[in-house]
């Protein structure tokens, strides 16, 4: 959809069906039935993720192919917007329910939407004109399936979004199980809770513009700066386990130091993925085209997305079965080994590519 139709087309797509699942939630709290409420809630939230999914992949596909010059802070800046809407959201729409009824929250954000529809028409017209549709070029499924299996068979971009996946686990791992821990502890107010999150959203929002920085103006590999980040979200998680089996005191400071830890590592992982994508598919071979930069936001947004909801469920279950500091701990050692297995498997290619540069060479000399 985003080689066929246009960027801003399908970012445009996104918002109509983010903006109407909402409008049309806003209203479900007057159904009296609870099987008809449940069913009408699952689908309203599939359409909410689809929309979100063609938001998503359209904007950081617009990033990719737009500012090629600039992607790691452009992607970064994203990433922080992302970050403070995760920190002013969940507030904005208590406090907005709190203040009137179960509606406004959900019709405040689809009337965001249908506003952004209209900004995106006039800010991204010139995408419009760009699109590949207009070029005649007609992009088949057959096309998308070459390219993305053409990257997944290397070992080095697979691996990259393997980290990234970790990475993004990092996010929710502790969604499930930190509130019942804090609340075995003694902590039940929820607002207290609450800061424990914000703590980690804080430090990912301030952390990423600074990543973009050493990509862009300091030329830092992005796939070192993405295994960097995986290694100290993995130390976070790792200090949460080792702190909770050997060590007591106080909880508040062990787990805000954690969680600053976890803030500070994921945003090397989300502001790094799709400049190391970008950087290793043109190794590849693959032309920079808004049918390339597509698929390269589709399998980002594919590894982060699959990342959140595998560590939520990953950390239920293991919380279930082996408790809290146990789980996080292997979680984040977990972790760790997966970013240094990703240097290594760097390294390695690496060596093996100047090799045969070399090889290549002499076979010419000769």
């Amino acid at each position: 959809i985003n080689a066929e139709y246009g960027q801003a087309n399908l970012l445009q797509l996104g918002l109509v069906l983010v903006g109407t699942s909402s409008l049309v939630f806003g209203g479900i709290d007057r159904i009296e039935s609870s099987l008809t409420f449940g069913v009408i809630s699952f689908v309203l939230r599939g359409l909410q993720g689809v929309g979100c999914a063609a938001t998503d992949t359209a904007v950081f596909a617009i990033a990719s192919s737009r500012f090629t010059k600039n992607l790691g802070k452009v992607n970064s800046y994203l990433n922080s917007c992302m970050g403070v809407s995760f920190m002013i959201g969940p507030p904005v729409g208590g406090l907005l329910y709190s203040w009137t009824n179960f509606s406004l929250p959900f019709f405040s954000s689809a009337i965001l939407c249908f506003i952004s529809i209209l900004m995106v028409n006039f800010v991204f017209r010139n995408l419009r004109e760009s699109k590949l549709a207009a070029d005649n070029h007609v992009v088949s499924p057959k096309v998308v399936f070459t390219k993305s299996w053409h990257l997944f068979s290397n070992l080095r971009f697979m691996w990259i979004l393997v980290t990234a996946m970790f990475g993004a686990a990092c996010t929710s791992f502790l969604d499930p199980t930190l509130s019942p821990y804090l609340s075995q502890q003694g902590y039940n107010d929820t607002a207290y809770i609450g800061v424990f999150y914000l703590v980690r959203d804080v430090a990912f929002t301030l952390g990423t513009p600074p990543v973009g920085s050493l990509i862009d103006t300091y030329r830092w590999n992005p796939n070192t700066v993405l295994l960097v980040g995986a290694v100290i979200a993995g130390l976070g998680y790792a200090l949460i386990g080792v702190a909770g089996v050997y060590f007591t005191g106080v909880i508040t400071v062990r787990i805000c130091v954690a969680l600053i830890f976890i803030g500070v590592g994921q945003a090397p992982v989300f502001s790094a993925t799709l400049p190391a994508m970008v950087e290793e598919a043109q190794a590849l071979g693959l032309k920079k085209d808004d049918e390339s930069c597509g698929i390269l936001a589709a399998l980002q947004n594919f590894a982060f997305y699959g990342g959140l909801w595998a560590g939520s469920v990953a950390s239920g279950a293991a919380t279930y079965y082996y408790g809290f500091a146990l789980s996080t701990g292997v979680f984040g050692a977990t972790v760790i080994i997966v970013a240094l297995t990703h240097a290594n498997i760097h390294v390695f290619c690496q060596k093996k590519i100047t090799y045969q540069s070399l090889e290549n060479l002499t076979m010419l000399q000769d």
